[in-house]
């Protein structure tokens, strides 16, 4: 089903199967990309900041 849609939005937008496969190529790295970015974020020490207190 999901195949047959892609071939279809193909057929009406233009695009040939290979620009699809690169797009979703690049969809992949950034998700990717992202998660890495994400897991990184929690390993990094986090500084400590005291409240400001107004007197």
């Amino acid at each position: 089903m999901i195949t047959m849609a892609v071939v279809l939005a193909c057929v009406i937008n233009g695009d040939t199967m290979t620009s699809v496969l690169r797009q979703a190529t690049w969809l992949v790295v950034a998700v990717i990309v992202l998660i890495a970015v994400q897991v990184i974020a929690t390993h990094l020490p986090r500084r400590r900041v005291k409240p400001v207190v107004d007197v």
